[in-house]
């Protein structure tokens, strides 16, 4: 087989996004009180059968930037792990080597959603299936205040550095990581040395500020030892920042008299330096409805966007890093990634989740032939 011959191959948790409505009673009653969590899987399945209505879709970062990539026609794998179905057929992975299957486990039928839902956007699948079911992410839409987030990520956790195998990556232009991988050093360490032997560059969206600030001195190790491509969003490159520059987050330069959103001249300056010498690493920086910001050897690029009311901000971000990498495997230039980043990201923000119909994105596939 040629080399290259994927343009992007995603590696993440393989999660399935449920949109519902609910009451504060039954969030109450299910556990259902933080703006964000995880909690026990049965009692997350209760509690979406209690719901009246829902929607599902494929989710989790590295997936939700495969769908876009897809629909923007890119060659476009993804690897994870859901629970064993024993009604879907096993696909081919991209190294050949077929996908491994635990048998003899109940079908769950949301691992048979997970793959249907990118096999409808053009992406091929290598899902490891195991014996704990299918992961599962509700976003539960209240009479009043912000939508709660609830995670059962189960399975999409068992994906391991053995399953990952080095013709899929040699044969990729650039891997996809999700951030919420990184506490599985092993699988990462692993993905990245394969990258770095293969000529394969490695993009990995942050996910959390959280994660941006515990994991930063790892992030910028990696930085320098890696083809590496960094998307944050201004929260998440505010806490990497702190850290490394080594900012007090009480420093009354950097908190008490600026927008906690809003990176500060300091901050440009800073990633401007943290990327001056070397083709990598480029550091993409999400700025919501201002558009987006990429430093890459020592230039700034700024690309505004066109603000919206958004239906829902649910993978956005991840759809803006899917179609920034799309672009960048077709050799556009980083200012025409970030526009492209943008404009996907707007269409997405009018529906809940990536739940976009393909159609929409056919105009920006055409840019991408040219």
């Amino acid at each position: 087989m040629a080399e290259k011959e994927i343009e992007l191959l995603c590696i993440g948790n393989a999660i399935v996004d449920v949109f519902a409505r609910g009451d504060e009673a039954l969030a109450l009653r299910y556990g259902i009180i933080d703006p964000v969590q995880h909690i026990e899987y049965e009692s997350l399945r209760e509690l979406i059968a209690a719901l009246p209505k829902s929607r599902a879709l494929s989710g989790g970062g590295a997936a939700n930037a495969a769908k876009i990539a897809g629909f923007l026609g890119v060659d476009t794998c993804f690897i994870g792990a859901v629970g064993a179905d024993s009604n879907t057929a096993d696909s081919s992975c991209p190294s050949d080597s077929g996908h491994p299957s635990d048998s003899g486990h109940p079908s769950d039928g949301l691992g048979r959603l997970f793959e249907e839902d990118l096999a409808s956007a053009g992406v091929q699948t290598c899902l490891f299936r195991r014996q704990l079911p299918t992961g599962i992410c509700l976003m539960l839409e209240l009479p009043k205040g912000p939508t709660r987030i609830a995670a059962a990520p189960s399975a999409a956790l068992e994906l391991t550095a053995e399953d990952i195998d080095e013709a899929a990556i040699r044969k990729a232009k650039v891997v996809i990581l999700d951030g919420f991988m990184m506490d599985r050093q092993d699988l990462v360490r692993r993905i990245l040395d394969l990258a770095n032997r293969n000529g394969t560059a490695v993009a990995l969206d942050v996910s959390s500020a959280h994660l941006a600030g515990t994991r930063a001195l790892e992030l910028a190790t990696y930085s320098r030892l890696y083809p590496l491509i960094l998307f944050m969003n201004e929260a998440e490159a505010r806490a990497f920042y702190q850290v490394i520059s080594k900012q007090d987050s009480l420093n009354p330069a950097v908190d008490k008299d600026d927008d906690p959103e809003i990176l500060n001249e300091e901050m440009y300056g800073f990633f401007k330096g943290f990327t001056a010498n070397e083709l990598f690493p480029i550091v993409a920086v999400k700025l919501g409805k201002r558009g987006a910001v990429v430093f890459a050897g020592g230039a700034i690029h700024k690309e505004e966007t066109r603000p919206i009311i958004p239906v829902d901000t649910t993978g956005a971000g991840d759809a803006f890093c899917g179609a920034f990498l799309s672009a960048w495997v077709r050799s556009k230039s980083l200012s025409e990634c970030a526009s492209l980043g943008n404009k996907v990201a707007r269409e997405v923000l009018h529906v809940k989740g990536t739940g976009i119909n393909g159609k929409k994105l056919r105009g920006f596939a055409k840019l991408l032939r040219r």
